[in-house]
C-alpha cells in the first residue's frame, strides 16, 4: 500500500504541538475515519464524556501533570524552559512508574521518544474538571503566564517583601491558577499509577461539580457504584438504564440511533475492501440490513437532528447522510456501494481512497478490519478513569 508522506514549516513550539496534536489523532484507537463520520463521533464524545480522550491511559495523570506544574512554578523559568523542564521531567517519570508494573504508563514502549506527552493528552481535561482556574487557558498562553507572574513576584520582594519567603510566594502563585491537591512531599520518590483515597475523591467531585461535566452522563455514572460500571460492556449497555436525567436521556438515545443508522455503511465499507471474501464483514451486513431498527425505524430517522444538536453545518456530510438513507431505502446494492465508494473519493482523492485501489489492499483475514463497526464516544476510555477513582476510593479503609 502506498503510504503518505506530510511535511511541514516548523515556525513555532505551538505550530508544531498543534500539527502532532492532528498526527497523533489519525493514531487513536478507533480514530479511523474513511465515511467522515468522525466530527460527529467526537461531537456526541464532548457532550457524553467531556475531558476524556482515547489517549488517556489512567486516572493519576489528572494529578501528576499538575504536580510537576505547581513545582516548576517555584522555579522562576521562561515559558520555554518551563514547558521544556515539564517535559523532561514527564519523561524522566516513566521509568519510575514502569518500576511498579502498573498498567497504562504513557510511553512506557517510548520511552525517551515519547512525542505526545501527558501533559498535552490531559491539558483539556483538566480544564473541563476545573482543575484549571482559567478553562480557556492553554498550555503555552499558562506557562508565559507563570512567567510574567514570578516576574511581578520578583519585583514585588526588591520593593519591601525581603521577609516573604519563597515558599509563601508560590503558594500564592499556585493558587492563581490551580483549583488541585498540593503535591504531597517526595511524591515522585512514592509515585504510583493508583489514585489515592484523596486523589480519586477529588477527581470525582471535580467531575460532578465543574460545569462543563457536571450534567453530563459521564458524571452520572459515577454515582453509580464500581460493580455496577464495571458490568457496563459497552456504550450500548447504558441504554438498559431507566433513571437516566431527561436530557442526558435524549443525547445517549440520538446518539446510540446515530450509531445503528450508520454503522452499516462501515460494515459494507469492509465488505467492498475484501471483495466479498471477508464473510464477517458479509454476515454482519445481513444482520444489519435485517435488524429492528433497519426494518422498523431506518426510515424515519432524522439525521438533521444530529446535526443541529451538534451545531455541525457540513454541507459535503449532510449530502452523504441523505443519499445513504434514500440508497439503503432503495435496497440496491449497486447505489449503496457507488455512494460508498464516492464519500471515500470525496474526503481522501482518487489516489488514496482504499475502494478505489483494492489491488494495494491485501486482505488476511475476517479480523482484518478497517474502521470501527460501532461508534463508543469515549465510553471505554471514560470507563477507564471511572475505575481508577472507584478503586482509589476504597484506600479509604486500608
Amino acid at each position: 500500500m502506498n503510504t503518505i508522506e506530510i511535511g511541514w514549516i516548523d515556525y513555532s513550539t505551538d505550530h508544531r504541538k498543534k500539527v502532532l496534536s492532528v498526527l497523533h489523532a489519525l493514531s487513536e484507537p478507533g480514530a479511523v475515519d474513511e465515511l467522515g463520520i468522525g466530527m460527529i463521533r467526537d461531537g456526541f464524545a464532548d457532550i457524553l464524556f467531556p475531558g476524556t480522550s482515547t489517549l488517556q491511559t489512567r486516572a493519576k495523570y489528572f494529578f501528576i501533570v499538575p504536580y510537576i506544574l505547581m513545582e516548576l512554578e517555584k522555579e522562576n523559568l521562561s515559558a520555554v524552559k518551563l514547558q521544556e523542564k515539564l517535559e523532561r521531567t514527564e519523561v524522566e517519570l516513566i521509568e519510575i512508574l514502569k518500576k511498579n508494573n502498573k498498567r497504562g504508563v504513557i510511553g512506557g514502549r517510548a520511552g525517551t521518544s515519547l512525542k505526545r506527552k501527558p501533559s498535552s493528552i490531559y491539558w483539556n481535561g483538566l480544564r473541563t474538571f476545573g482543575f484549571l482556574k482559567h478553562q480557556g487557558l492553554s498550555l503555552s498562553h499558562y506557562a508565559r503566564a507563570v512567567t510574567s507572574l514570578n516576574k511581578d513576584m520578583e519585583l514585588l520582594k526588591s520593593l519591601g517583601n525581603e521577609e516573604q519567603d519563597d515558599s509563601g510566594f508560590s503558594n500564592e502563585l499556585s493558587g492563581t491558577f490551580w483549583r488541585c491537591l498540593l503535591p504531597p512531599k517526595d511524591w515522585k520518590e512514592h509515585i504510583d499509577m493508583d489514585l489515592t483515597y484523596e486523589e480519586a475523591l477529588y477527581l470525582k467531585q471535580r467531575i460532578m461539580t465543574s460545569p462543563l461535566s457536571k450534567d453530563s452522563l459521564f458524571s452520572h455514572l459515577l454515582q453509580y457504584d464500581e460493580e455496577f460500571v464495571r458490568q457496563l460492556e459497552g456504550f450500548d449497555w447504558i441504554g438498559e438504564l431507566t433513571n437516566l436525567p431527561s436530557h442526558i436521556q435524549e443525547d445517549y438515545s440520538l446518539a446510540e440511533r446515530f450509531n445503528q443508522f450508520i454503522k452499516g455503511a462501515n460494515i459494507r465499507y469492509n465488505v467492498l475492501l475484501s471483495n466479498g471474501e471477508n464473510h464477517k464483514s458479509v454476515d454482519k451486513w445481513e444482520q444489519w440490513l435485517n435488524s429492528e431498527f433497519v426494518l422498523n425505524e431506518f426510515g424515519t430517522f432524522d439525521y438533521h437532528q444530529v446535526l443541529r444538536r451538534l451545531g455541525i453545518h457540513n454541507m459535503k456530510l449532510m449530502r452523504f447522510l441523505g443519499n445513504w438513507k434514500k440508497a439503503v431505502a432503495s435496497k440496491k446494492l449497486e447505489e449503496i456501494d457507488s455512494l460508498i465508494i464516492k464519500r471515500e473519493i470525496e474526503l481522501k482523492s482518487r489516489d488514496r481512497a482504499k475502494l478505489n485501489n483494492t489491488k494495494n489492499y491485501v486482505y488476511k483475514d475476517e479480523n482484518d478490519w478497517v474502521g470501527s463497526e460501532n461508534l463508543h464516544y469515549r465510553f471505554n476510555d471514560a470507563k477507564n478513569i471511572m475505575m481508577d477513582i472507584f478503586e482509589g476510593l476504597k484506600q479509604e479503609d486500608a
